[in-house]
């Protein structure tokens, strides 16, 4: 089964590097717009417009969410939250979060009431069939009718599931709600784990929300409405470099060199990455970007048969696994196989690396 990875944000992420991000094989978010609705106006995120338009100008594929006040008219901050987000054509369908905080007085009926107002307005209006965002339990006891089934509009919109299982893949499935849709968004990770380019406004990393996408990247695109970019194959030339391949091509060093992991020499065949990242595809419990690599004669592993230490490198901040593997004149599949490295996107600060020869 294949998984698109993505993440979402809100004020708590007040600082994000959305190229590092992206370099990362992160290729959607979710901005949160705003909650509630006071005095009959919505109360807006206030990293909104900075996250929706670094998001963008990344090339990542962007969707806003609203937290729903249950007590509060539905149709109400729908409105509002048009005057906020202004989707565009290519922008994934908004998502409605339903949960318990600042919703403790609220009853079934009035989640019930006011997300299908919200809900309806918002796909009338966009023309795009928005999302439920929450927990399967709480679905099945907030969201429901006095009978315990889903509410009767439930079939009509999307699901995005929370269930922090902290991984993905094909053998791992979210908790649902009977009644509701099978999940196309699943926030699997949330207030655990941070990403290299998310940080406060000191410097310091902060927790994020990790999701993914249940497809490929072709249908994540298809369902913002917008055109998957097509690869390139590229052959190197004498006098080319990998950083002027990457900079004529508008794509980072990292990003060029994770598709192509093997030694790159005159002749070459390059993958040129899609302009916004690549599908990924399950494997069993987190994914990987897909790519076609060529590698060349040698084994991968870590050791060569021989008495000498084999040579070892500490992981520091800003770190790839693209550049120790430049550094050290090998591939990043290499490296990855010797340390038993399931996604090479993912190391971490003061991991010991073995370097194969």
């Amino acid at each position: 089964m294949p998984f698109v990875k993505g993440i979402d944000v809100s004020v708590y992420d007040p600082v994000v590097n959305w190229a590092k991000v992206r370099e990362q094989g992160y290729r959607f978010v979710f901005v949160r717009s705003s909650y509630g609705v006071d005095n009959k106006m919505t109360i807006k995120d206030t990293m909104f417009d900075s996250h929706w338009a670094g998001a963008k100008a990344a090339g990542m594929i962007r969707g806003a969410y609203h937290y729903l006040k249950a007590k509060e008219d539905g149709k109400a901050q729908a409105v509002e939250v048009l005057k906020i987000v202004k989707p565009e054509a290519t922008d994934l369908p908004i998502a409605l979060d339903l949960e318990e905080y600042f919703n403790e007085n609220a009853a079934n009926k009035d989640f019930i009431t006011n997300a299908n107002a919200f809900l309806t307005h918002i796909k009338s209006q966009t023309g795009k069939t928005p999302f439920v965002y929450s927990r399967g339990s709480f679905l099945q006891s907030n969201v429901s009718q006095p009978n315990g089934k889903a509410p009767t509009w439930a079939p009509n919109f999307r699901v995005w599931i929370a269930h922090w299982t902290y991984a993905y893949g094909e053998n791992i499935k979210p908790i649902e709600a009977a009644g509701w849709p099978g999940y196309t968004f699943w926030q699997y990770s949330g207030e655990r784990d941070t990403l290299d380019g998310i940080t406060d406004e000191r410097g310091n990393l902060v927790k994020v929300d990790f999701d993914v996408f249940k497809g490929t990247l072709e249908e994540l695109y298809a369902l913002a409405g917008a055109t998957a970019p097509v690869s390139k194959k590229y052959t190197i030339m004498q006098g080319d470099t990998l950083e002027n391949i990457a900079r004529d091509h508008s794509i980072s060093l990292q990003e060029l060199i994770a598709a192509n992991p093997q030694l790159a020499v005159t002749g070459t065949i390059l993958t040129i990455p899609l302009p916004s990242g690549g599908a990924t595809t399950s494997t069993g419990t987190t994914t990987s970007t897909a790519t076609t690599t060529t590698t060349t004669g040698g084994s991968s592993s870590g050791t060569t048969g021989d008495s000498t230490p084999p040579i070892t490198y500490t992981v520091k901040s800003g770190d790839t696994l693209s550049a120790i593997a430049l550094k050290f004149g090998t591939t990043v599949k290499a490296i990855a196989d010797a340390n038993s490295i399931p996604d090479p996107n993912f190391i971490k600060i003061g991991q010991v690396l073995v370097i194969p020869k």
